[in-house]
């Protein structure tokens, strides 16, 4: 089945509330503090980073996601289920009342396909936000409960200046495999592209033909590669600068310490960026699921020979003969770079001349060139 998520929680309202998360399968906590409860309080202003939040399973749960006000003692509970009149396939976020039930059938929240305890497939990440009104039959008597309550897409409910590390899978034939490391039930590792957004803008870090080139790239299109598989986004935090001192930051700053011809498979590559690019933003650092197989990796071949000699023949840094860092034929990279639509030069935000339509396009440094480059 479809495990939603709730990433975080928002009270837009002058009422309060209490929620019981119900799921014995996860453990709740609230801007990083575990609940001491059964239940935590939403008063008035609350908005907070949720973990392990999730609306259960109808099949598992007695109690549902319980959502009461405080003051009447009105509740609503939230549940995962199929419809009957959908088929068996499909999950559907329900509200039903104290005595379970169906209510609001119109306001109720398809979710996707259904997979196997989480193992396959990624969660449905949500912000539970409470947003009040009057009831238009009778303008004196506020929105009911359920009616208060909205769960919406977390990009969308988040401020401008919330740091997101956008997380993909390097490809579609890993997508099961990491599903099965890395799910809502627990973290291994797994095989990622990672790129920072905030303030509406994606930034990451890649490879470039030539060593020079900058290997920082902004997103035309944030969470969309058209060879990576875009999968989650983790919320890291607010940062306190604003949205001209962070491409200040980027460019003026970080461009010249990430030319494209420094990346390195294991030891130099996105997810690094994404580490350094988010300490400067003084939020949190990339989760050490995503960091997993590569810090792994490069502790294997630190090794002493023959594993060092393994790497320098699979990954050797030089670019000559026509091979690229990662091993790979000039021919064969430049062939994902011109499949990829996203990506757009960070100082003049022009395309390169005589790049194909949606070539990722780079920094030159120095030098108002540009040169394509690949993932």
């Amino acid at each position: 089945m479809v495990v939603a998520q709730i990433v975080k929680v928002r009270n837009n309202t002058l009422r309060t509330f209490n929620v019981t998360p119900g799921d014995l399968f996860y453990k709740t906590s609230v801007d990083g503090q575990p609940i001491a409860e059964d239940s935590f309080k939403v008063p008035p202003g609350f908005d907070q980073v949720t973990e392990g939040l999730t609306v259960p399973w109808q099949s598992v749960s007695t109690t549902g996601l319980e959502i009461t006000e405080a003051s009447s003692g009105a509740c609503i509970r939230c549940v995962v289920g199929s419809v009957e009149t959908e088929g068996d396939n499909r999950d559907w976020l329900q509200f039903r009342n104290a005595d379970w039930e169906p209510v609001d059938e119109n306001r109720w929240i398809p979710l996707g396909q259904r997979h196997l305890l989480g193992a396959v497939g990624s969660a449905q990440d949500l912000a539970l936000t409470f947003r009040d009104g009057r009831d238009k039959s009778d303008p004196d008597l506020p929105f009911r409960i359920s009616e208060v309550i909205h769960f919406e897409n977390p990009m969308k409910a988040a401020s401008p200046n919330t740091v997101f590390l956008n997380i993909f899978d390097l490809a579609s034939s890993l997508s099961i495999p990491n599903s099965m490391l890395c799910n809502t039930m627990f973290n291994t590792l797994g095989a990622f592209h990672a790129a920072i957004e905030v303030y509406g803008e994606e930034w990451a870090f890649y490879r470039t033909p030539n060593p020079t080139s900058c290997g920082v790239c902004k997103s035309l299109k944030p969470r969309y590669h058209p060879v990576h598989v875009y999968r989650q986004s983790v919320n890291l935090g607010n940062t306190n600068l604003k949205d001209w001192e962070v491409r200040y930051l980027i460019r003026g700053k970080l461009a010249a310490k990430w030319p494209g011809g420094t990346y390195e498979l294991l030891r130099r590559n996105c997810i690094h960026f994404c580490q350094e690019l988010a300490l400067a933003l003084g939020v949190s650092p990339v989760p050490g699921w995503v960091r997993g197989l590569h810090e792994t990796g490069a502790s294997i071949f630190q090794m002493p020979w023959p594993l060092s000699a393994v790497h320098s023949a699979l990954f050797g840094k030089a670019i000559t003969n026509g091979r690229g860092e990662d091993g790979e034929d000039q021919d064969a990279t430049s062939n994902i770079a011109a499949t990829d639509a996203t990506f757009t030069s960070a100082t003049s935000l022009a395309r390169a001349p005589s790049a194909p339509s949606g070539l990722v396009t780079h920094w030159q440094s120095p030098g108002p060139r540009h040169s394509t480059g690949s993932t």
